[in-house]
């Protein structure tokens, strides 16, 4: 399945903190963690990763207005990325789109 948007979750199990930090620790977050937002990072159709917020005790959920600003961050992060990977040196993956390093003519 591919998402487009942002996936928020959040700790629901009550006060024991020992099945809370279970639940952080599958998902490879600081055992602390009661909220996470994880949002994709897409560029030109391709995935790149995931940017995740976290959040803690005392914190309240994630919201839609945490949710729209996570894909905006996701965005950006995504294009300097993949501008990023355009622009290293190396050999190509096949999967950037037309550039180079040489000059034109080369």
């Amino acid at each position: 399945m591919r998402r487009s948007g942002a996936v928020r979750t959040s700790w629901h199990g009550g006060v024991d903190d020992e099945e809370r930090e279970d639940w952080s620790h599958r998902h490879r977050w600081p055992r602390e963690t009661e909220h996470a937002l994880c949002a994709v990072l897409r560029s030109r159709g391709l995935t790149l990763g995931v940017v995740t917020f976290l959040r803690g005790p005392g914190r309240h959920a994630f919201d839609r207005s945490d949710a729209q600003y996570a894909e905006s961050v996701g965005l950006r992060v995504a294009g300097a990325v993949d501008l990023a990977r355009l622009l290293a040196p190396g050999p190509r993956t096949g999967q950037e789109p037309y550039a180079s390093h040489e000059p034109y003519g080369e």
